[in-house]
């Protein structure tokens, strides 16, 4: 646990996540489903005290009308009927609205989003037949994948297309210029210059000002061999844009795409001290 006693989570870099505590990237904001709308619509309306009295006062009459109990001048419908006809327009409303709420998060959990994969996964899940959906994306270096040298190996690195639900804890996610951002992201790399990206936070805070977010950088100078071997958007200093190929080589060589049996550096006993208690 961290030191506000929540439970710590390690997300593997370049690796799906799929099982708790890690949860899925869709989103719901409709309230009901088909077989839970009446139940929760209607009492969604008796919790109004209008509505309520009303349904007191009609039962009320409903007694005095069909019953030995007492006698009732005014007839019973007089006020179910009214109160029946409000609860009716009012549940036709609210699904309606809820209706619209479904269209909206089909259209926000289907918006196509590009991920990076090793080119072999995509193929070898093609062949097997067990995601049909599974495709390259045509507007990303042409639907090409790209050669990326790993030690000794070169590994194709692909940009296939999902929907936004799909994307998992783990996962490296391209996002384009003016695009939406699909998901919680950390800014790996950036075109621009320094690895900076600017981005809009207006549909969370109403803030239509463009907010400075910087990439990790690490120390040009010092014996650290992965500093040397980076590629200069992640160093210290100022430094030119990256390219979209050098920005894969550079992420794939730190991430489970370029090393599928790795393990995380939290797990080098060297580095117990780092882990949290």
């Amino acid at each position: 646990k961290d030191v506000e006693g929540e439970e710590s989570r390690i997300i593997d870099f370049g690796r799906q996540e799929r099982h708790p505590p890690f949860a899925d990237n869709s989103v719901k904001t409709s309230k009901y489903s088909l077989l839970s709308f009446l139940p929760l619509a209607i009492r969604e309306q008796f919790r109004r005290n209008g509505n309520i009295y009303f349904l007191c006062i009609g039962f009320l009459m409903f007694l005095g009308q069909y019953t030995p109990l007492f006698y009732s001048s005014v007839n019973a419908w007089t006020t179910l009927g009214p109160l029946a006809l409000v609860i009716s327009v009012s549940l036709a409303q609210e699904a309606y609205t809820d209706l619209r709420r479904h269209r909206s998060d089909k259209t926000t959990n289907n918006y196509p989003c590009v991920v990076l994969r090793r080119a072999a996964e995509i193929d070898s899940n093609d062949r097997g037949n067990k995601r049909k959906s599974r495709k390259r994306d045509l507007k990303v270096n042409k639907g090409n994948d790209l050669e990326v040298r790993v030690g000794t190996d070169v590994v194709p690195i692909a940009f296939e297309s999902v929907n936004r639900m799909n994307i998992l804890a783990g996962d490296i996610v391209f996002v384009r210029n003016r695009e939406m951002i699909p998901a919680d992201l950390i800014l790996l790399a950036s075109a621009n210059d320094g690895g900076n990206a600017y981005v809009e936070t207006s549909s969370i805070d109403g803030e239509t000002n463009l907010k400075l977010r910087n990439s990790p950088h690490l120390p040009a100078q010092g014996p650290d061999a992965l500093a040397a071997k980076s590629n200069d958007s992640l160093l210290d200093g100022d430094c030119g844009p990256e390219s979209l190929k050098d920005a894969v080589q550079r992420i794939v060589n730190m991430s489970l795409l370029g090393h599928v049996d790795g393990v995380g550096a939290v797990l080098n006993p060297k580095n117990a001290d780092e882990m949290p208690k």
